[in-house]
């Protein structure tokens, strides 16, 4: 925990120096490059991989992003949403995670001009709901968990794609992973 602390320290202290000087605007004039601060939403869709796939099933959730401009072609990004997952039912037991992920990140562009390809890091804390039924007794859990993530994605002015592979368990990191993609939209900056 004290690791998260440092690193969400280190963002926000990278944040405060990006607001000191601000970053030159590129010389197109797309949506990115006219606001310092942007705030949108990411659809996203998951499918659980290896040993996860036993106990969850596909999940589709929403995320309420934030991005703030460090430098012409990075970014701090801080995401947090809530992804639901369908039940897993295998061998007469019913089971699914739902995860409230609560992420910090980079998105550094591969082109100057903030459009085009870019990559992605993520990590930050998965408050992880598991739920296991068989017949009519059930049992419950709420774990919190320091997971991370990263992937590739394309920015067309105001709309993103992204696919990205993540571990919401970084402490079992082969046991938790999650094979992502979604689209996201930015409607409002400063």
């Amino acid at each position: 925990m004290r690791n998260f602390l440092g690193i969400a320290i280190g963002v926000l202290c990278l944040s405060a120096a990006a607001f000191a000087e601000k970053p030159r605007v590129a010389a197109s004039h797309g949506f990115l490059q006219e606001h310092n601060l942007s705030v949108g939403i990411d659809t996203e869709a998951s499918v659980p991989l290896g040993n996860y796939s036993d106990v969850n099933s596909v999940g589709a959730g929403v995320f309420v992003n934030t991005e703030l401009a460090l430098l012409d072609t990075v970014s701090g990004t801080l995401r947090i949403g809530f992804e639901p997952h369908m039940d897993r039912a295998l061998g007469g037991i019913s089971s699914h995670v739902h995860a409230i992920p609560m992420l910090l990140g980079t998105k550094a562009w591969f082109g100057n001009e903030r459009q085009g390809m870019f990559g992605a890091f993520e990590l930050g804390i998965f408050d992880l709901m598991s739920s296991v039924t068989r017949g009519t007794v059930s049992a419950t859990s709420n774990d919190v968990r320091f997971g991370m993530g990263a992937g590739l994605g394309y920015q067309q002015n105001r709309w993103n794609m992204r696919v990205a592979l993540y571990t919401q368990d970084v402490g079992n990191f082969g046991s938790a992973m999650m094979i992502s993609g979604g689209i996201g939209y930015q409607f409002g900056g400063l």
